[in-house]
């Protein structure tokens, strides 16, 4: 999966936040542009390379390897 750059769309994660949130459709949708906003700016910022839902449906992020660094530094 190193390679996502994006695989969890817009319309995926206002169907989730639907289902999840039990909200109408102008609600899940306004949600899910304010999450693809973020995670847009967490991988512009370097902090994610990617995101996706993973086997469970869980919405998962990909550490870039800076991050990763500087959560588990060699020792």
């Amino acid at each position: 999966m190193a390679n996502v750059s994006q695989s969890a769309s817009l319309a995926s994660i206002t169907a989730y936040l639907k289902q999840t949130s039990d909200c109408d459709d102008a609600t899940a949708r306004k949600e899910a542009i304010a999450v693809m906003k973020n995670l847009v700016s967490m991988r512009q910022k370097g902090f994610i390379t990617g995101w996706y839902f993973d086997e469970q449906g869980h919405l998962e992020l990909l550490p870039s390897e800076t991050i990763m660094q500087r959560i588990n530094p060699t020792k």
